[in-house]
């Protein structure tokens, strides 16, 4: 709010704020994030980032990595084929309606009769006018009023403003929206309006839904929610008046400071120091002017009332200029800025909506300040920092005299924020000796500040974020200085550091640790071995052989690939020294950096062998030695494989085997020396291998021939549910023994006899499953680990058929493990509420797909539909957004969704049970046994744990009767939430639509469970 009296009141400004802003004074300089793991063991956006590394390249000019776009953050690709990552402190893009658009902060009348703006981070409405209420901001479900106690005027808008005209004699009232909440001024024109006796205190009514609103001693304000974060905060108002100096004049103190720092005397010299005067823009009148009379009002927050009481002296002095303004201030960024003043030590400028950043000390009112910026770096995790730049645009100099401004690494920041509560400044990271902003001599600019090194740490030490603080000389006026702090950008030119090659293979096939070492024959020697960089583009496989115990390297070639492809190089038998051992390892270069070399694999020669391996042909999977082929079959497609004699003579057999199936099978041809025919079933996409030996009729094994190949992933998705690709709903049962069995849903509602599902006990845990976590397509068992107190969220990637992988390599019955389990995490230590979690539940895609480029199709280069996750924590509720990064607070903080008696709830996942594309969920009160369902209602969970959405949709389902019990959204082919339940007589029990006592599907021995899923 601000009052305008031809002076200037600033009322308090609210901003929402992340929910892990915490209050408090210095804490750590920067946030190191546990460890997450991505969702593919490659990197998910190598094609996109190959797109436009080669879009740049032919170009000549950088081209943007636009999956990678974000609120925050935009990502180029360099002709020179390295990568920028450009992270803003400000906002530069909203989420709205499933697409990532530009920030607007422009306002429009909406069909219900509120102002409105475009594009921002919170919801705001602004009143249309009448007696609906002045302003009310939005965020995560959780909202704050502000009423104002009278009939509005219909506004005026322009741009970002809105005007409520003469709300009192000779009083307007503006509103302006920004990025993330709003700025309101009462503009008191007169000294004859500033008489009114209503201005003496100005009440304003409040009212709030989910937070509770609370001022502080210093005059801030805190709106925090039922698990004590903030969620909108306010600093102390201000008001001030009309004097001081408009913009582009020059201070009152130049002329003497700039003779102090020996400025020219001559009025020609000086005009040529000082530039131009620049042109007077249009002045902010939502900012004081410099030297304006400033002084800041005490608040009291009562039942329903927001009071603040303007300084009667500034009111009634003299020498007041008119108008006289008061503001207060609402945002709500995730990564955040604040400056602190000397003079005002208790507080808050918390992510101020003017944007201004001020640093140093100027003369006209004796102030002081500094500048701080949470800057956003967990994108940088091991790269290869090529160079960094802090860059912010400096809008005002006192003059064109150059001074020094110093950017330092400090403390994290606050709402708690003030000057008497300053991080710790830690160490100086860059300088600049410049001024720009006050003419044409010095017209505004960015100044750019090096910080290679800074970032260099936070690369290798994994923060997530930066803190950067500005500040300038505190005593000398010249070096006083105004930033936007809308345009402070942290930007990094970056190289991913390929990954360690994997997949080390050779042909004829050898086992690479094998010892006694694999022995092959008088041929030469294939080696390959999959490499990857994070950047995509191509990547260079550097293969080295040597006669073990010795340091002469025999044979060291490189060859080019794809990233993710395997590459391949033939070592001539000549090369290789007959009778003895040799050993071979590979790396992965991509012209600026390399890999570590892999682990040491060993084979022996003995060219009295002759070597004749076996040939392997497959229309559906064409050889991939040469590379991916244009087509190849998918995953969980049968394939048929021609094992032939090659060179061999006599072959009465074949014995084959799979990378993913490692059990020798034996094939025989119709005749000696004929062909045989055999149908495998690749699991998963990817690389993959069949090998195969011939044998005589005396059984003597020839060489093995190792057939690489690609494969597809599948053209569509599981179903909902369906863990072995067969189209039905799937249950996980987890024992309390900690084994894990697996029943496939034979789409009547009832399930087949179990198989064993995990190799590693999960007693304990509350597992679930919902959704692809892994991007393979396949459901994955998604599982709460540990003591409460200490768990972790831990995914074990679905073989395709049902099995939770927990390691590469892990043998599946007649099957292997090509994945391996990876742990889930968050940036921010506040925002892990998993740790003391009771119940997991993954519950599908809540927020869905986003269009990161506004095409208006959801394609390869958008951030793809990802499965979400519900904490239960006590008696909260919470919903994480997942994403492929392997970080659940990624994009946004978790949602507490549900606030009050969840401790006595049971959680399922019913899919859309309500029909309306939103995801629902279900809960069973443990007392009453009542099941609830809570229909989801949009992209930030509404509905999902409070609401009129919820409707008892079952009675009688307490834990006695009913113990276990969990959902499938469609188990019997009838399109509706179904239900499998444990019974008290230790029976499992089907309810087709949630419907009926339950149909017996399973005769005795449930009691064992401690889980379902």
């Amino acid at each position: 709010m601000a009052l305008a009296l031809v002076a200037g009141i600033t009322a308090p400004a609210f901003a929402a704020l992340p929910a892990s802003a915490a209050p408090g004074g210095p804490a750590a300089t920067s946030t190191a994030a546990p460890a997450a793991t991505p969702a593919s063991p490659e990197s998910r956006h190598t094609a996109a980032e190959a797109r436009a590394s080669r879009q740049a390249a032919a170009s000549g000019t950088r081209a943007e990595v636009v999956s990678y776009r974000s609120e925050y953050d935009t990502v180029f690709a360099n002709p020179d084929g390295t990568f920028t990552m450009e992270s803003a402190a400000v906002p530069v893009r909203v989420r709205q309606s499933g697409r990532l658009v530009p920030v607007d902060e422009r306002l429009e009348r909406t069909a219900s009769g509120t102002v409105e703006p475009r594009a921002t981070t919170v919801g705001l409405a602004f009143s249309g006018g009448g007696d609906t209420p002045l302003v009310t901001i939005t965020r995560n479900g959780r909202s704050m009023t502000v009423d104002w106690p009278g009939t509005l005027p219909r506004p005026e808008l322009d741009g970002d403003t809105a005007t409520y005209a003469e709300v009192l004699p000779g009083v307007d009232l503006r509103l302006k929206a920004s990025v993330g909440g709003f700025q309101q001024l009462l503009v008191v024109k007169s000294a004859e309006a500033a008489r009114n006796p209503a201005l003496e205190k100005v009440t304003f009514g409040l009212s709030a839904s989910g937070v509770s609103v609370s001022a502080d001693e210093g005059g801030n304000l805190r709106a925090i929610d039922p698990a004590g974060q903030e969620v909108f905060t306010a600093p102390t108002p201000t008001m001030w008046d009309s004097s001081g100096i408009p913009t582009g004049q020059p201070p009152a103190a130049q002329p003497r400071a700039l003779r102090s720092a020996q400025a020219p005397s001559s009025g020609a010299a000086l005009a040529g120091e000082l530039g131009d005067l620049p042109a007077t823009p249009a002045e902010d009148v939502f900012e004081p002017r410099e030297g304006a009379s400033e002084k800041p009002m005490p608040i009291s927050v009562g039942d329903g009332s927001l009071s603040l009481t303007p300084d009667a002296r500034l009111m009634a002095a003299e020498d007041t200029v008119y108008p006289v303004y008061i503001d207060p201030t609402v945002s709500g960024a995730r990564l955040n800025w604040t400056s602190v003043a000397k003079s005002y030590p208790t507080t808050s400028y918390w992510n101020h909506s003017s944007k201004v950043a001020r640093v140093g000390y100027e003369s006209n009112t004796g102030g002081t300040w500094r500048s701080m910026f949470t800057m956003d770096s967990k994108k940088l995790h091991g790269k290869q920092i090529i160079d960094s730049t802090f860059r912010i645009r400096n809008t005002h100099s006192w003059s064109c005299t150059n001074k020094v401004v110093e950017l330092w690494r400090v403390g994290a920041i606050s709402s708690a924020t003030t000057w008497s509560k300053q991080p710790s400044w830690v160490s100086k990271a860059a300088s600049v000796n410049d001024s720009k902003g006050w003419g044409s001599g010095c017209p505004a600019g960015n100044l750019e500040f090096k910080i290679k090194a800074l970032a260099e740490q936070a690369a290798k030490d994994k923060w997530a974020n930066v803190v950067l603080g500005l500040r300038a000389s505190e005593s000398d006026t010249l070096a006083w200085k105004k930033f936007d702090a809308s345009t402070a950008v942290f930007s990094t030119d970056y190289n991913t550091v390929p990954s360690t090659p994997g997949s080390l293979a050779t042909s004829p096939a050898t086992e690479c640790a094998k010892e006694p070492s694999t022995t092959i024959g008088n041929t030469d020697i294939q080696l390959s071995a999959k490499v990857t960089d994070g950047d995509g583009g191509s990547v260079t496989a550097r293969f080295k052989v040597w006669q073990t115990g010795t340091s002469t390297v025999l044979f060291e070639k490189t060859q080019a690939v794809a990233s993710g492809n395997v590459a391949r190089l033939t070592v001539p038998k000549s090369t290789l020294v007959n009778g003895r051992q040799h050993s071979w390892q590979v790396r992965a270069e991509d012209g600026r950096t390399t890999s570590a070399w892999t682990s040491v694999c060993r084979f022996v020669v003995d060219q009295s062998v002759l070597s004749t391996p076996p040939d392997i042909v497959s229309p559906q999977f064409p050889d991939g030695s040469d590379g991916k082929p244009e087509v190849t079959g998918t995953a969980r497609t049968e394939g048929s494989f021609t094992l032939s004699r090659g060179k061999a003579s006599g072959v009465a057999s074949y014995e084959y085997w799979t990378e993913w199936a490692p059990t020798v099978k034996t094939a025989k041809p119709a005749a000696v020396d004929g062909s045989v025919t055999v149908r495998l079933t690749p699991p998963s996409a990817g690389p993959a291998r069949v090998f195969a030996r011939s044998l005589s009729p005396g059984g003597n094994r020839s060489a093995i021939q190792a057939y690489l190949f690609y494969v597809n992933s599948p053209e569509l998705k599981d179903k909902p549910g369906d863990l072995n690709g067969d189209g039905s709903a799937d249950m996980y049962a987890l024992e309390t023994g900690g084994t894990l069995r697996m029943y496939a849903g034979n789409g009547t509602g009832t399930v087949s006899t179990f198989r064993r599902a995990s190799g590693t006990s999960l007693a304990g845990a509350s597992i679930t499953h919902r959704g692809d976590w892994t991007g393979d397509g396949y459901e994955d068992l998604v599982a709460a680990v540990g003591a409460k107190g200490s768990r972790q969220i831990q995914i074990f990637p679905n073989n395709g058929y049902g099995y939770a992988c927990t390691s590469y390599g892990e043998e599946v019955e007649d099957a292997v493990c090509d994945d391996e389990r990876r742990v889930l995490g968050v940036y921010d230590e506040a925002n892990d509420h998993f740790s003391k979690a009771d119940q997991i539940l993954a519950i599908g895609d809540v927020d869905g797909a986003t269009d990161l480029d506004g095409n208006g199709v959801i394609d390869e280069w958008d951030l793809q539909s990802h499965p979400d996750l519900l904490v239960k924590e006590g008696n909260l509720l919470w919903l994480y957004f997942g994403h492929p990064s392997g970080y659940l607070d990624e994009y946004a903080e978790p949602v507490l969704v549900g606030t009050g008696g969840w401790g006595n709830y049971d959680l399922i996942a019913p899919g859309d049970r309500t029909g309306d594309g939103r995801v629902d969920l279900m809960a069973r009160n443990r007392t009453t046994g009542e099941l609830r369902l809570y229909a989801g209602t949009d992209a930030a969970g509404g509905g999902l744990g409070h609401g009129p959405s919820s409707t008892v949709v079952g009675t009688g389902w307490t834990p006695a009767h009913r113990p276990l019990i969990t959902a499938a959204p469609d188990a019997n082919g009838d399109g509706k939430t179904d239900i499998w339940s444990t019974g008290g007589d230790a029976k499992l029990y089907f309810y087709s639509n949630v419907q009926g006592t339950g149909t017996e599907v399973g005769t005795g021995g449930w009691a064992v469970f401690s889980a379902l899923s």
